[in-house]
């Protein structure tokens, strides 16, 4: 597995290290083929970071053409295993339907496995999940929930989300509020200004 990292790292630094990366050279191709070989091995003695890089591999493009089925075989090997990142990539493959079929029941199982690890993106995935109804009876109160554990996990692009679901809620009390008092929100308008 060391062997094959230090030539993907190598290969990533000179392509520049982004998720997805252009073409690579013959010789650099030639290299990568042989990290993936490593890797595979590794994999196939139980090397649970080997079978996530596999996984990385094949879902981002690097080096190779992406191919989400085999990321998502390579995926669950980690998983299964218990690595977080890779159950929290499985369910959101599941999520998207890539390399499998759309299945929020098995998507929210992944998640929730990575979740238990205070995986911050995971517990948000839920959160999203639950607003969105996707699998899930929608729950405004629970997608809060997860919101929150997931910044306080340290994951700050879920902020943007919590602004949409309290104004969603502010917007639905207001409305409900409004049908109470049989009062028209253009009648609450006027009055106020």
């Amino acid at each position: 597995y060391d062997l094959g990292y230090r030539v993907w790292a190598r290969i990533g630094r000179a392509v520049g290290s982004g998720r997805e990366w252009p073409a690579l050279s013959a010789s650099q191709q030639e290299e990568m083929d042989g990290a993936i070989v490593m890797f595979q091995e590794a994999m196939d003695q139980g090397h649970i970071l080997a079978a996530r890089s596999i996984g990385d591999i094949y879902s981002w493009g690097k080096g190779v053409a992406k191919d989400y089925e085999r990321a998502m075989a390579a995926y669950k090997v980690a998983a299964e295993a218990g690595d977080a990142f890779s159950q929290y990539q499985v369910g959101m493959m599941y999520c998207k339907g890539l390399g499998v079929a759309v299945d929020y029941q098995q998507a929210r199982a992944w998640l929730e496995k990575a979740a238990a690890q205070d995986f911050p993106d995971a517990v948000r995935e839920l959160g999203v999940m639950y607003f969105e109804g996707w699998g899930v009876t929608p729950s405004w109160r629970r997608a809060r929930e997860l919101y929150k554990r997931a910044i306080e996990l340290g994951c700050s692009d879920v902020v943007e989300a919590m602004q949409i679901l309290t104004q969603n809620i502010q917007n639905t009390f207001i409305d409900q509020r409004v049908e109470v008092h049989g009062t028209s929100r253009t009648d609450i308008n006027g009055k106020c200004g």
